[in-house]
């Protein structure tokens, strides 16, 4: 068991990762330099959308996602639910793994072999999965204080700012900004993974509070980072830059330490090992609960599966496809689905209070 207080840390790992590097793009591409307000809008969206998970979870106590599926929609197709569920996270921790890997050879080994660098990271992830939930939450604070703290940084940048290139603010119409909201629906997803780590939290009651902490600290680290691109980068820039975050890096020097960028790199593994741990521990925990699978076998089948799958992917043009195909999943996941969700159990629960008892038929 542990505290409500550490879905701080676990939320913010899930949703900072790698993506932090070069989400502006897809943004700016949709909202032009209003795209701060596009990730202003997609942040709202993710409060309510917490705010709805939190709501089904309070209703069953000590149930987790899994678990709510087979009592609404009974054993086969809420089982078929769920095993699409941990389909998604597979696909997931491959695209976070492989995204990580491309930007390590991008910036600091061009040549470094792609299958060793898997081999580590999965088996780091392994080797904290194994160990508990609790040694997750350990990581994940590791993880939480080296995100925030890098962002320290791009301090450096705003002196070389032009803030007007924020003007005029509002020139993107309603349906680009909700487009901008959009392309940031895949960056700011993960939050959902509260579902699985409910019946695992001690005081519940604090559960809602600290989800949507967790969800304003993220918001606020996005929106600083894509305040800082807008008013550094000019528009065409910004548009043919993969990786702007790190660009940004460049030009932080310090009297002992030079190339940054290429520190901040390596010390971000901190930053993504914790997603990928919370994440193939999900996966297990749901095989497990539909099948009765050991936990340590079945993490160490699904590390050597997402590693074998990994290795698929080649060049950039594959991990584009990638990181598209399952942007779009995000966001019927993180945002469509738990709106789903909190509609039928609300349905459900209602009907089951209201139906006729089998003793009040035959009286009637």
């Amino acid at each position: 068991m542990i505290q409500s207080f550490g879905l701080l840390f676990v939320i913010c790992n899930v949703q900072i990762g790698i993506g932090v590097f070069g989400f502006q793009r897809y943004i700016a591409r949709e909202a032009g330099h209003d795209a701060w307000i596009a990730v202003l809008l997609a942040g709202m969206f993710c409060h309510f959308s917490g705010w709805l998970i939190v709501s089904v979870l309070r209703r069953y106590e000590s149930a987790d996602l899994y678990g709510i599926h087979q009592d609404l929609f009974g054993r086969w197709v809420g089982g078929g639910l769920s095993i699409l569920m941990m389909l998604y996270y597979v696909i997931v921790t491959v695209t976070i793994l492989r995204t990580y890997i491309e930007a390590v050879q991008s910036w600091i080994f061009p040549e470094f072999p792609t299958w060793l660098l898997a081999f580590v990271l999965l088996f780091l992830s392994w080797y904290a999965g194994i160990s508990g939930l609790r040694v997750i939450v350990g990581v994940c604070f590791i993880g939480f204080f080296v995100m925030f703290a890098f962002s320290t940084l791009y301090y450096n940048p705003i002196q070389f700012a032009q803030w007007n290139r924020l003007l005029p603010i509002g020139e993107a119409t309603p349906y680009q900004l909700f487009n901008g909201a959009v392309a940031m629906g895949f960056t700011l997803s993960g939050f959902e993974i509260v579902s699985f780590l409910y019946p695992y939290l001690n005081d519940k009651d604090k559960s809602q509070k600290y989800m949507q902490i967790s969800l304003l600290l993220t918001n606020i680290l996005y929106l600083f980072v894509i305040l800082v691109t807008t008013i550094f980068f000019s528009q065409d820039q910004l548009l043919r830059t993969v990786w702007s975050s790190l660009n940004m890096l460049k030009i932080v020097k310090y009297p002992f330490l030079e190339r940054i960028e290429v520190l901040a790199m390596g010390v971000w593994m901190f930053a993504v090992v914790p997603g990928i741990i919370i994440l193939t521990w999900v996966i297990s925990r749901g095989l497990r609960r539909l099948f009765n699978f050991p936990h340590k076998k079945v993490l160490i089948v699904f590390s050597i599966f997402i590693y074998v799958v990994t290795l698929v992917f080649h060049n950039r043009e594959q991990i584009d496809m990638l990181n598209s195909l399952i942007s779009k999943a995000a966001l019927f996941i993180s945002f469509v689905y738990p709106l789903f969700l909190y509609v039928t159990v609300a349905v459900v629960w209602w009907w089951r209070q209201h139906k006729p008892k089998k003793g009040e038929d035959e009286l009637a």
